[in-house]
């Protein structure tokens, strides 16, 4: 990744890096007609403000951008989010800042969307028209698009800036560490989700058709998990910290399926798609074991384990016909 003086300085000098962020967007928005004309497409709506503030201060808490109409009132709020939490006030109370034609706007890393969107209904109970969200990419891509029209070579520049900017945020940014955070009970979770792992092992090396020789457990950078072969798949059935945070299916436990000798098949994740549409993903074909809340240990560990055997037994049936 190439480093801008903008993304230098953050990185450098300055702790907030969101904050940077929220400023360069203010600014756009501020400066170039263009970024306006592409958030008023983005949100449809017909009338854009032209005077973005931020850090702006109201009863309910420090708004990141706050736009202006021609009469002072808040049209449009955006909160510029990396990976730092939602604040308490965030969303419900922001919405109350907001006129009755408003709307409240979420920037974030395209791989926070869904669990942002997920996160923001549990709280509002419901979806909210007035909420709207987009990614720091979209948004520069959208706005790079139309400056081609009469082309700008500072707005350019600066949208080269912010992208190398929100490109490190991405990659190296990790949100401040709360009271949640360093609780005990995140590392007695973790090593629960091990043993549910261990425990599926040992159920499923139980089935004929499961070969475990010379299959290993293991533990990796997200997670934990084991190997193992059946109906001529090779597969890996694990905890899997990142798929939790960054899939739509939000759900900790993964079941990948490729080929005997380990290599990616394209059609394993087409009958895989068939099979559950909504969590399955073509990265080696890897399934989403989704749980119920209140669910207990053995609950847990035998809904895995059937899903597994009913996954590729149905997988078996489809591509050995």
């Amino acid at each position: 990744m190439q480093e801008s003086l903008l993304s230098h300085i953050a990185s450098n000098f300055i702790k907030e890096y969101e904050n940077v962020a929220n400023s360069s967007v203010s600014y756009l928005l501020n400066k170039y007609p263009v970024s306006r004309e592409v958030l008023r497409k983005y949100l449809n709506i017909n009338d854009i403000p032209n005077f973005y503030e931020t850090e702006y201060s109201t009863e309910y808490g420090r708004l990141d951008i706050a736009g202006k109409d021609i009469n002072g009132k808040l049209s449009l709020i955006i909160e510029g989010k990396f990976w730092a939490s939602l604040t308490d006030n965030q969303p419900v109370n922001y919405l109350k800042n907001l006129d009755d034609n408003g709307v409240l706007l979420f920037l974030a890393p395209e791989r926070r969307i869904e669990s942002l969107k997920l996160e923001i209904q549990s709280r509002t109970g419901k979806v909210d028209s007035k909420i709207h969200y987009i990614s720091w990419n979209h948004l520069l891509n959208l706005i790079e698009q139309e400056n081609k029209k009469e082309f700008n070579y500072s707005l350019e520049s600066d949208l080269v800036q912010l992208r190398e900017l929100c490109a490190k945020m991405d990659e190296e940014g990790m949100p401040p560490l709360s009271d949640s955070d360093l609780s005990p009970m995140n590392g007695r979770i973790n090593y629960q989700f091990a043993n549910l792992i261990n425990d599926c092992n040992k159920l499923l090396r139980q089935q004929d058709e499961f070969d475990f020789n010379r299959m290993k457990s293991q533990p990796t950078q997200d997670g934990y998990g084991f190997y193992f072969k059946a109906y001529g798949f090779g597969c890996n059935l694990c905890f899997s910290s990142e798929d939790w945070f960054m899939k739509p299916s939000h759900t900790p436990f993964w079941l990948y399926i490729v080929d005997e000798e380990f290599n990616e098949d394209k059609r394993i994740y087409h009958y895989l798609k068939d099979y559950d549409e909504d969590n399955s993903y073509n990265d080696y074909a890897s399934l989403g074991i989704v749980l119920e809340t209140g669910w207990d240990k053995k609950q847990i560990v035998s809904h895995i384990t059937e899903k597994t055997k009913h996954v590729l037994e149905y997988l078996n049936s489809k591509m050995n016909k």
